[in-house]
């Protein structure tokens, strides 16, 4: 079986080919990638695409020309990245009409995403109109949260009637490195019930894990809630905002602007939104650049450590993502932090695994918790969910 993954955005299309390989001793047959292209700056001027159904065309024309397949019809299902699906979609679903129109309600909480992962979705069924199409959700991995992690402290009639609640985001990540994670504490014969997994990048998230189940995720309501990111506040006082539109003349849509745009590590830093300049400046003794890696660390080991209470105890320590997995001056003074846990780092360990593309251990073996490096994958893991699906059809 050949699974086409696409992870469309307002104005790109990414997508990857898996076909299924058959294996004596395998219980899931494992998933080969024949191809992959992103086509981007679609509808703008000098776009090779007007739109998300002619982007997709040149897709199949490159699949075709790679000799990935013969013809569509050895495409036997499209994964999509959904991400949101609320409460409703704790599961990869088939899309249909009802569907198409349940995400379309969903976009009034994910309004940078669901549009476009719809115009992805929408293209797909127009051009594909006999191959399933299957809707994996970036939300549905948290679905598993307690009552007492989801919901805020305000009137619950906003969670009965609006459904305001902590619904967690990038969880197609979370889960990928979770399980990449128990299978290799599995043999190395350590426990591995209780894990923390940081995905890093210009958005960031980090997800406690207990018996490969999220219990609490630092994302809430919208992608908004949580660390300091790229160009986002991460968790403020909510205070701040009347304030600033008492004594600043904020709008809404100003306020928007401030928090998901011009905050984060930029407004930090004063320099950039990506840590790459940031470090480069830091190198150069740059005091905000500094105090830029510095802060992210503290909020990253805070977070670390309160759902180390949460859950218990550690067994294991993932970092994921760009940041997570290429910055090694920030996980090292991450676990700096969590010395008092009995957490040691290998530091020649660490510093190389930025440049690793498979998994690395990068604790000491004097070191009580394993701590590993582990490169997200989240089209595989789309595939791995479609194809499971199909399978149980």
């Amino acid at each position: 079986m050949k699974i086409l993954v696409i992870n469309s955005g307002s104005s790109s299309l990414k997508y990857k080919l898996f076909e299924q390989i058959n294996k004596a001793g395998h219980d899931s047959p494992p998933l080969l990638c024949l191809s992959e292209g992103l086509i981007d700056r679609i509808g703008l001027i000098f776009s090779k695409a007007k739109n998300h159904e002619e982007a997709l065309n040149i897709a199949f024309k490159n699949l075709l020309k790679e000799k990935a397949i013969k013809d569509l019809t050895e495409i036997g299902c499209v994964g999509h990245r959904v991400v949101h699906g609320g409460e409703k979609y704790i599961r990869p679903t088939k899309i249909d009409r009802k569907v198409i129109k349940e995400i379309e309600k969903f976009s009034s909480l994910a309004p940078l995403h669901n549009p476009a992962n719809l115009k992805g979705i929408k293209a797909c069924s127009k051009l594909l109109k006999k191959i399933p199409q299957i809707a994996i959700f970036d939300t549905a991995f948290h679905g598993t949260m307690p009552e007492k992690a989801f919901l805020y402290s305000i009137p619950r009639r906003f969670y009965e009637k609006n459904k305001v609640r902590r619904y967690g985001f990038h969880g197609t990540s979370h889960k990928y490195v979770a399980h990449k994670a128990m299978e290799l504490c599995k043999k190395l014969k350590s426990p591995a019930q209780k894990i923390i997994t940081c995905h890093l990048g210009n958005g960031s998230s980090i997800t406690a894990i207990k018996n490969g189940k999220t219990i609490d995720t630092s994302m809430g309501f919208t992608p908004l809630e949580g660390i300091p990111m790229g160009t986002r506040s991460g968790t403020i006082d909510p205070g701040i905002i009347f304030h600033l539109i008492k004594n600043g003349k904020f709008t809404p849509q100003k306020l928007e602007k401030l928090l998901q745009e011009e905050s984060g590590l930029k407004a930090l830093s004063g320099i950039s939104s990506d840590m790459r300049k940031i470090y480069a400046a830091a190198k150069k003794n740059s005091k905000k650049a500094l105090f830029t890696i510095e802060k992210l660390s503290y909020e990253i080991a805070k977070k670390i450590g309160g759902y180390t209470a949460a859950l218990s105890g550690l067994d294991a320590l993932i970092f994921t993502g760009g940041l997570g997995e290429k910055a090694f001056y920030v996980r090292k003074s991450v676990c700096e932090y969590l010395q008092f846990l009995n957490l040691k780092l290998d530091d020649k360990k660490n510093f190389s695994a930025s440049n690793e593309k498979n998994p690395t251990l990068i604790s000491s073996t004097k070191s009580k918790i394993k701590v590993f490096v582990i490169p997200t994958d989240e089209e595989l893991q789309i595939a791995q969910e479609s194809m499971a699906f199909i399978l149980r059809l």
